[in-house]
This record gives C-alpha cells, structure tokens and sequence, in this order.
C-alpha cells in the first residue's frame, strides 16, 4: 500500500482505491493552490497548499471513523462502504476552491456560489465515472464533502468532515500554525479523534477527553484567526489581490464558469500570471503594501449587521474625499468570526457541543456550554471593522477614518 510522508502525520497510508481520485486533474491542481493565500508576506513558511491538507484530512477522517467504531460496545457504527464515503468526501472536500484562497471566490458571489457549490458541482462532473468505479455515489461525496445532510438518521456521517470539531478544522488549525511558526496552542487531536463517538445520530465527545481539551480547540481556533487569518498584513495582501482581480475581471472572464475546464484552467500561478502587470501586484511584488490606519473590533452574541457592498463603496468615499484622495485610496475591510464553528448537519443544539458520559451503564448527554464556563464566555462572534491606505496617506486617512466610523 502507498503512503506519503507527512509533516505533521508522519506516514500516511494511502489505499490504492484512492489513487484515481489523487491523480485527477481536480485533486492534482491543488498542489498549485495555496492554503493561505497573502499570508507568506507575514510569515514566509505559509507557502503550503491545499493538496497536503486535503491528504491530510482524508487520513484523520479515516483515523475517526475507526475510532467511532472502537467506542461504539461492539456496534459497528461505520461500515465498510460508509468508511470508503466519508474517506473521499474527505480527500476531495477543497477541489471547489479557486486559487488565492477565499479572495477568487468573491468574485461569484453576486452569482450566490461558493467553493461549496464549486466542489459538489466537480465532483459529479469530473469525478463521476471514478467514484462509481468505486462503487460509490457522486451525489453522497458531494453532500459529505461539504456538510450537507446525507441520512438524516445518521448525521455524524457528514460532521466527520464539515461539522464542529471536524478533521477539517483539526487539520488546517495544526497545519497552518506549523507552517507559520506562529504557534498559539497545542491541539491534542489523537486524544479527541479516541474520545469521539455517535450518541444520536451526531458526533459526540466522551467526557473523558477532558474539557480543557476541547476548551484548548476553540482557544487555538479564536488565537489563528487573529494572529494568521485576519493578520491585518495578511487582509492587506488579499485586499490588493482582490482588486487587481476586479480589475483584470472582464478581460479574462474570472468567476465565469460555463464547463468546468473554464474553473480548472486557474490556480495561484496561472491567475499570479494573468494579473501580474495590475498596478496592485506591481506594488504587491514590492511589498508595497496597504497599511491599517483604523482598527474597531468586538465580540458580541450576535453577529454585526453585515454592510452591503455599496454600503462599504459609500464608507469608502466618504473617507476618501474628506481626505482629498481618489475612490482607489481606501479601502474597508470587515472580517468577522463565528467563534464556535456551527455544523452544517445537526440535531443537536446548534450553538453548543454534545459532551457524553458513562454513568451507571447509562449514556448521559450534557451540553459543552453547561461544563465549560470559558466556552459560555468564548460563543458569539468577533467583529472588526479596519480601514487601510497607502503609506503616503496614513495620517490623514486615519483622522477622517476615526470621525467617520467613530472610537466605539
């Protein structure tokens, strides 16, 4: 049996069944997508791409299933073929992204698509034939990939791969803070792959785990996305990259996509070559980056209304012209977090984490938020609002920008 040496796993086994789907040209064109597209210009070990992370993912959720298996009394919660499923929805779970990360893909949004769509879309397209060749059926990939409900008896199915605490996210949040040395917290992801089991249809956390485990997942997931994802460097990068894309968007078609060889043709280095004479890559080649000039953030219960595109293009000109500047001089950026990952598929409470314990040869069923005071305190979202310029403007940019949008 092939296997490949991983940097966080060590030797990842890979079953041979598995290797039409690795060699297409779907999974293939991962290798030339990056994982955290902007965030090299911060940390410059963040170069990794989607391709190891999918590998990545595949080998965790077949460590979970087995493991569901173990935990379930001699029941066998997971069959053969379900295993199978949930190991390819898994290994093809990020085909739908575009390259640049999250930053393509706002250019369908107007079209109501994401990289969820995108992903369903290729695999039945482009992975069809070899995924019935498997004996497997396009339509379930899709939906298990992507955290759609597959059997409504059985939920935990497409929460091992797009739930809470799923190998995706175990995944990336390891990966990513290896890759960019920025190392805010250690994950014990062996203990909670052994301590996970099915307790109604969902995924469920034996308390034996311990809490402070599962306390130690949010606290890594809430510390990546300040000090990796939303690193106000790393926004700059994208927001350059977006515009460059807007700007180049008509000539070369982007986010249209009739067949899919029209979305295939594109990864970080056919897209870098398409746009690399926009005035934004020619200063993002030089590091000339946009800089932050005003910063708000808050965690509420509720997430904040979420502003309009033309609401942000007004902010943006109100800001610009009070400073005496062109449209092309601020820019607004609104990144916000979900600070507990909602499931996409569940019967349980969607604003907490089943945690279940054996008492007295019964299975009590207890709510993370009832055990945990620091999870009632960490659920809600985290909102900010930053305003970035150019270098040259920053002064006169940051006045305007806090008696526009204010201190508070």
């Amino acid at each position: 049996m092939p296997f490949v040496k991983d940097a966080l796993y060590s030797y990842m086994t890979i079953d041979e069944a598995f290797e039409p789907l690795i060699d297409s040209l779907p999974f293939q064109r991962l290798r030339r997508v990056r994982q955290l597209a902007g965030t090299e210009y911060v940390y410059p070990g963040a170069t990794h791409t989607r391709f190891e992370h999918s590998l990545g993912v595949m080998h965790l959720a077949g460590r979970l299933c087995d493991s569901l298996n173990d935990n379930a009394g001699g029941e066998k919660v997971v069959t053969a073929d379900d295993k199978k499923a949930i190991m390819a929805a898994a290994l093809l779970h990020d085909i739908g992204h575009g390259p640049f990360s999250h930053v393509f893909e706002k250019l369908y949004e107007a079209q109501h698509k994401n990289h969820e769509d995108l992903t369903r879309w290729l695999v039945k397209t482009e992975l069809g034939n070899a995924l019935q060749h498997m004996d497997l059926d396009p339509g379930l990939i899709g939906k298990l990939a992507t955290g759609q409900p597959a059997d409504k008896e059985r939920l935990f199915l497409g929460q091992v791969v797009a739930g809470t605490i799923d190998c995706d996210s175990l995944d990336y949040l390891v990966r990513d803070s290896y890759y960019t040395g920025a190392v805010v917290g250690n994950l014990d992801v062996p203990r909670i792959l052994l301590m996970t089991r099915v307790q109604g249809g969902n995924l469920a956390f034996d308390i034996k785990i311990g809490v402070p485990i599962i306390e130690g997942y949010f606290l890594l997931r809430i510390n990546s996305f300040k000090q990796i994802y939303f690193h106000k460097t790393s926004r700059s990068a994208q927001i350059m990259i977006y515009n460059a894309l807007e700007n180049k968007k008509e000539e070369f078609d982007l986010g249209v996509f009739k067949e899919p060889k029209d979305f295939l043709k594109w990864d970080d280095w056919t897209l870098w070559t398409t746009i690399q004479d926009d005035p934004f890559m020619v200063r993002l080649k030089r590091r000339e980056m946009l800089k932050m000039v005003f910063e708000r953030s808050n965690m509420s219960e509720h997430r904040d209304k979420k502003l309009s595109d033309a609401e942000i293009k007004k902010l943006e000109c109100e800001i610009a012209e009070s400073a005496g500047l062109g449209e092309k001089d601020v820019f607004i950026d609104l990144p916000y977090l979900s600070t507990v990952p909602y499931a996409h598929a569940t019967s349980f409470d969607p604003e907490d984490i089943p945690i279940v314990e054996l008492r007295n040869n019964s299975v009590i069923v207890q709510k993370l938020s009832d055990l945990s005071v620091l999870f009632s305190l960490l659920k809600g979202y985290y909102n900010i609002i930053r305003v970035y310029t150019w270098a040259e403007h920053r002064d006169e940019v940051s006045r305007v920008a806090a008696k526009v949008l204010g201190s508070e």
